[in-house]
């Protein structure tokens, strides 16, 4: 009986395995791979910091909006029966504001590039990759803490935590916004009944 086909020690006493087809030795080896050292550097970067900030800078972005005067149109729209210019005026603003969330979106990859840059020319082998911040910037940081955990002698989990704090924070911000705003939509509307 013959020795089933696999992975096994390198018969010539190489460090790793070789494929035996079932028949015969294969030129086919793995080498087990050397562990890296870990870089003793800095990884709190400017660029981290600004990455964190202008990922939750939407989040206030709200306080941009002009509710009052979206209040004020849409009653005068019910008032007189027509659309008015304040509700397009008011729109603008939105937009406006829309755009100033989608640039900190921008800014945020952006800085999650420059990140990325800066820690491999401090000497990090191999950091998490930037392109992971299209997916949110919370992907971006919580593989970046993995990754420099792996290859830094001291690496700083301080933006990952900072980040859920601005963002609880942010939606706790949001939702009294929006709490507040629908109490007084109902307040103005209750005029008209």
């Amino acid at each position: 009986m013959s020795t089933p086909a696999g992975w096994y020690p390198d018969p010539s006493g190489a460090a790793g395995t070789r494929w035996w087809d079932g028949a015969q030795w294969t030129p086919h080896t793995i080498v087990p791979a050397v562990p890296r050292a870990k870089v003793d550097v800095p990884t709190d970067t400017v660029w981290i910091w600004l990455a964190t900030a202008a990922s939750v800078a939407p989040f206030f972005s709200v306080f941009l909006l002009d509710a009052r005067g979206f209040i004020d149109a849409v009653a005068a729209t019910a008032a007189i029966g027509r659309g008015s210019s304040y509700l397009l005026s008011w729109q603008l603003n939105a937009l406006v504001v829309s755009l100033v969330g989608w640039g900190a979106i921008a800014l945020y990859i952006v800085f999650s590039w420059l990140d990325w840059r800066e820690l491999g020319r401090r000497g990090v082998v191999q950091p998490f990759h930037w392109a992971w911040s299209f997916f949110g910037l919370l992907v971006y940081l919580i593989g970046r803490s993995v990754v420099l955990r792996d290859r830094v002698v001291k690496a700083s989990s301080a933006p990952l935590w900072v980040w859920i704090a601005a963002t609880v924070v942010g939606f706790a911000v949001v939702l009294a916004w929006v709490f507040w705003f629908i109490g007084a939509v109902i307040a103005v509307f209750s005029q008209y009944s």
